[in-house]
C-alpha cells in the first residue's frame, strides 16, 4: 500500500511527465492506462515499483539521444490509481481522468463483452455436417 507521502510524489511526477488515457485493444476492448516515460532510469524504477510492474525500454531512433524508459498500468489498476491521484492534480489532469473513468464505468463488465462476443461469433456458424461439428458459416459440407 502506497503511503499518502508516495502518491504526492508520484502525482507530482504525473503531473508534469505523465499520460492518462483509454486504449483500445480491439473492437470491443478499451481500458484505462497511465503512462510515464523519461530518460531517468531509477525514477522510472521507481514508479513501476509502486505501479507494481515493470521497467520497460524505449528504442533510441536517433543515434546519441539518451535511452528512454517507460512505466505504465493498464485495467482495473490504473483506473483505482487514477482515483488514488486525482485529489493531487492539477485541473486539466483531473478533467482528463473524468473522461477516461466516466468512459471506463460507462462500458460493460468484461466478463459479459466475452460472453456476448462469443454468442454472436457462435451464431454465425452452422452445424452442417452429420457429426453436428460446427462449419463456417457457407462452407460446404464434406
Amino acid at each position: 500500500m502506497p503511503t499518502a507521502v508516495e502518491i504526492a510524489w508520484l502525482a507530482g511526477l504525473l503531473e508534469g511527465e505523465g499520460s492518462f488515457l483509454m486504449i483500445r485493444s480491439s473492437k470491443v476492448y478499451r481500458y484505462p492506462q497511465i503512462v510515464v516515460n523519461m530518460t531517468d532510469r531509477d525514477v522510472i524504477v521507481r514508479v513501476a515499483g509502486l505501479f507494481g510492474g515493470s521497467v520497460y525500454d524505449i528504442p533510441r531512433y536517433v543515434e546519441g539521444r539518451k535511452l528512454s524508459y517507460r512505466a505504465q498500468i493498464t485495467g482495473s489498476g490504473a483506473a483505482q490509481w487514477m482515483m488514488d491521484l486525482y485529489p493531487w492534480l492539477g485541473e486539466r489532469r483531473r478533467s482528463r481522468i473524468d473522461e477516461v473513468l466516466a468512459e471506463y464505468r460507462a462500458q460493460e463488465p468484461t466478463r459479459i463483452r466475452r460472453q456476448r462476443a462469443c454468442s454472436e461469433a457462435a451464431a454465425k456458424r452452422l452445424r452442417s455436417n452429420s457429426n453436428g461439428q460446427f462449419m463456417a458459416f457457407g462452407m460446404p459440407e464434406v
